[in-house]
């Protein structure tokens, strides 16, 4: 069964019960891990079982391809229900993933099957096997549009009771991370800032209060390398616990995506400062000076070298077991390269 559109929330908020196993796949990764984690709550119930959730990765199911059909059919130790949730970036666990999914179909496993998935086609093995399954659903998560972010934060930040001075709302909406999950933590840091303060919130509050991306060292890695710095680049990268590869590679690409809609405007007779003062989203104005420095370094032939770059870094980081960090690492200094190139 596919789930789309105005399905998804409403599927998402109160499951059918008939469903026994859920794909969840896209290049929205923030949504579809969201989407597992309620999936896996609604599952559990009010069970408070340590041991009721089955984590796997590919690696795992690969390893041991009775491993999975053997965590579904297994029993809570307190009798309640069980999830076994897995997580697979490649190809090597379908097999074992379909079995389970036969079994489910029969009736057999007790277990609620979770799966997690990668930027899959929609004539992928796994989906169509679940597209056509009665008791399964699939669902794609797909990059969020500026709209739907604005509309988003907007929405929350109205819940949440926030009130900005003028200008300052637009400075927030510049400042909060393009991923849904990151942004939801930022608009409630902010609210919990605002609380009982007395007054609107101001440029200067958000200023502080937020960690736009000039002060993440995802976005400070990103900058170093639209800088034709690779070395601090790939220091900023080292910093980032556990580091995902795919997120990496797509900030620095949404980074050289401002820089070519900026050079754009400066090739038709814009100023730097005119050009990035235009873009959409807005830059934070803490960054602008520096987006507008960058965007004299680079030219349209560069930028497309960049983007060859990093579409191909994110094809091989996308191959199971694929370094990610690494990839991601040398992508960062073949774009750096490209500036003084």
């Amino acid at each position: 069964m596919k789930i789309s559109g105005a399905q998804v929330r409403r599927f998402l908020d109160a499951p059918d019960k008939a469903t026994r196993a859920v794909l969840l796949y896209g290049p929205n990764e923030s949504f579809v891990h969201e989407a597992a984690q309620r999936l896996t709550q609604w599952a559990l119930g009010k069970s408070d079982d340590p041991y009721a959730i089955t984590k796997l990765g590919e690696d795992d199911i690969r390893k041991d391809a009775a491993r999975l059909g053997d965590a579904l059919a297994a029993q809570s130790l307190l009798g309640g229900p069980t999830v076994v949730w897995a997580r697979v970036s490649g190809k090597s666990a379908d097999d074992s993933i379909a079995e389970s999914l036969d079994a489910i179909e029969s009736g057999e496993p007790n277990g609620f099957l979770v799966v997690e998935a990668g930027d899959l086609t929609s004539s992928s093995a796994l989906v169509k096997a679940f597209t056509g399954a009665k008791r399964a659903a699939v669902i794609a998560f797909y990059e969020e549009t500026e709209a739907e972010r604005t509309q988003f934060a907007k929405a929350l930040a109205k819940d949440l009771g926030l009130e900005f001075e003028r200008g300052a709302e637009e400075d927030f909406l510049a400042a909060l991370p393009n991923d849904r999950g990151l942004a939801r933590q930022e608009i409630e840091k902010v609210a919990l800032y605002a609380n009982g303060l007395g007054r609107k919130l101001t440029s200067d509050d958000l200023g502080q209060l937020l960690a736009d991306e000039s002060e993440s060292a995802l976005d400070a890695a990103s900058t170093a390398a639209a800088e034709g710095k690779a070395n601090e680049a790939v220091e900023a990268l080292a910093r980032i616990d556990a580091l995902s590869g795919i997120s990496a590679l797509r900030a620095l690409l949404r980074r050289m995506q401002q820089l070519r809609d900026a050079r754009a405007m400066i090739d038709e007779g814009a100023s730097p400062t005119d050009a990035v003062a235009k873009l959409r989203p807005p830059v934070f104005w803490k960054d602008r000076d520096a987006v507008a420095a960058q965007a004299r370094m680079w030219n349209a032939k560069k930028l497309s070298a960049a983007f060859e770059v990093l579409w191909s870094a994110e094809l091989r980081s996308k191959v199971a077991g694929a370094p990610q960090a690494l990839i991601a690492a040398d992508a960062y200094r073949g774009v750096a390269k490209l500036v003084a190139g």
